[in-house]
This record gives structure tokens, sequence and C-alpha cells, in this order.
């Protein structure tokens, strides 16, 4: 990716849309936009949800816009803001860029100080994007981008230039070269590195505090029809996360449910579904239990199986750290958590 210089950007019936000194991009919001976000917005039957994806779907057709004005390759196929499913189960806004990652695009209204960033975006992304959409003048202005996010609310005072987003961008691509070319490091691994340092503290989970991109449990087996874990009279809490492997159109959920044997030792039951389509998980598809040192550990290896998810069940004390991989042939992804 080369960093353009420029003075203005014009769009394709020579509208300038971009002056070097400002720092915004605005670009007109055209029919086919609006009806793209209208189609994937259709698909929710809550109003409040449908107006969600109308807007983050604008928001993203905006960067997409924005990223091919300037040359940077983006993959809407990868996007998950632009997946029907990943859409519907989270508020997420993300587009795929080529080789370095999803970034975030988040809209906001017109006179909006804040930028609202839902918890299960918080990790995993390049950047955030913030994007006011002008309804009423048919307008999207790209505010500006910030590298990452504390909480859910980012003060749009505190976004830095596009400029400096390039200068990212090329930075980002300079480590990518840097890495392939010395051999040390696969740049895959540094990616599953990066997206995997988080860890869960499930303490917080009773106090109704998620995080990690973990949602409610319930809500989100309200909207794939699938019946919970079951519950106890004992303290506990739940929640549930879409995992992504290298397969789009095959995604699964996660379930964690813990509950409280006593006031220093926790039940853990980690359950596995199908996400998408199909009413069965895909073949070969496995969860392993981790240690701290994320070694198998032999003696949790065996799992439960149902006809639609497979399980595994432990006790662990407080304060103790575990990881939980789930692979499909060479993919994986890695969370950990500590009880």
């Amino acid at each position: 990716m080369k960093i353009i210089e420029m003075n203005k950007l014009h769009n394709e019936s020579g509208e300038i849309i971009m002056d070097a000194n400002e720092l915004i991009f605005t670009i007109p919001i055209d029919g086919k936009m609006f009806k793209i976000a209208e189609k994937f917005s259709q698909q929710e039957k809550n109003k409040q949800k449908s107006r969600t994806v109308y807007l983050n779907t604008l928001a993203i057709l905006a960067v997409d816009f924005y990223c091919k004005c300037i040359g940077i390759k983006t993959e809407p196929s990868k996007s998950h803001g632009l997946d029907k499913i990943m859409s519907s189960l989270m508020n997420t806004a993300s587009l795929f860029i080529k080789d370095k990652g999803l970034i975030e695009c988040r809209p906001v209204l017109p006179k909006e100080e804040l930028c609202e960033i839902p918890p299960e975006v918080l990790s995993e992304r390049i950047g955030y994007m913030v994007v006011e959409i002008d309804e009423d003048n048919r307008q999207a202005k790209i505010l500006g981008f910030a590298k990452s996010v504390e909480n859910e609310k980012l003060s749009l005072t505190k976004l830095n230039s596009l400029h400096d987003f390039l200068l990212y961008l090329h930075k980002l691509e300079a480590v990518s070269v840097m890495e392939k070319s010395t051999n040390k490091v696969d740049i895959v691994d540094v990616a599953v590195s990066q997206l995997n340092t988080g860890i869960v503290k499930l303490s917080k989970w009773f106090e109704g505090l998620l995080d990690g991109g973990w949602e409610a449990e319930l809500a989100v087996a309200k909207d794939l029809a699938i019946s919970p874990v079951d519950e106890t009279e004992k303290r506990e809490s739940g929640a549930a996360k879409f995992i992504h492997l290298q397969h789009p159109s095959e995604p699964v959920l996660l379930i964690l449910r813990q509950t409280q044997v006593n006031q220093d030792e926790v039940e853990i039951v980690l359950r596995l579904y199908p996400a998408s389509e199909s009413i069965f998980l895909l073949d070969g598809i496995k969860m392993t239990l981790l240690d701290e040192e994320d070694k198998q550990i032999p003696q949790l290896k065996k799992q439960s199986k149902a006809n639609n998810w497979l399980q595994l069940r432990f006790k662990g004390n407080v304060g103790d750290k575990f990881g939980l991989k789930i692979s499909l042939g060479e993919d994986s992804i890695l969370e950990k958590f500590i009880i």
C-alpha cells in the first residue's frame, strides 16, 4: 500500500469529497447503498435491531468506498458486518482490510459527541472508524479513527485523522513484510497471538459484567432456537460467543456456564453449537481444554455429545487459569479464562 499525498479527491460526478486540510471524508449515499442497507435490515424482526443493522451497513459501505478511493483493498466476504448471520448475532459493523484484519466502522448520527462501541467488538479489531450518517442530506462523513478503545464510549474529540490512519496501515504493512522476510515468525501465528492475549475473568460474570465479545447466553440462545445449559438453584452465570474459524459459512456458538459450588470451587460447562443454517456441527470439530501453559489436560479430554452440540464439564478453584482450543483440521481459535 502506498501513502497517497493529495489535496483533493473527487467522486465519479466530480464533486469534491475531501480536502487534505480537513479531518473528514464526505461521500454521497446513493440509492444502491440504501438498498443494500435496507436488505440487511429487513432480516431483523425487532425494529431497534433492524435500525442498528441499517446504520451499521451504511457505515461499512462508506468506509469501503473510502478505501477504494485511496487504493486500500478490502474483502467484503470476510467482513463480519456484511455477514447475515454475524450481523444478526452481534452488533458489529466490521470491514475486512486485506492482509490487515477487521476494522470496525461505527455509525453516529449528526450532532452526537460520543460513539457507542458494543462490548462484543472491543477486541479483535485493528482499529475503529467513526462514520456520521446524515440521512436527510444523504451523506456519510468519515470523522476519523482510533487504534483501540478502552470502554464502550468513544469521544469524537479523541479521534485520529485519516492521514494518521494511512500512516498506521503503512506501519502494519511494514511489520508484516519484515516478519515474512526474516522467516522468524509466521504472520498467521502473530495474528492469532494478538487475538488471544486477552484473558476473560469469569468472576466478573457473576456481577453481570461481560467482555471480550461475550454476550448474554439466553439472548443468543433464543435468537438461534438453542436450548441453554440447564440452570440450577445455585449462584451461576452464563454467556455465549460466536466463533469464526476459517470457514465463513459454518460458524459455531460457544456457551460457557459456571456454577458456584462453594466459596472456592466453581463448576464450568462448555458447550459448542452450530450457528449457521445447518443443524449439525462440522465433522471433525473439537474442543480441547488446556492448562495455564497451554498444554492439554488429559483427564479432562472426554467430551459429551448430542445431535447438535459438544460439551466439556469440569470443576476448578477460584484463581485457576485455563484455555479452550476449538479446532477444525489446521484451523483453531484459543480462548483463555481465569476463574
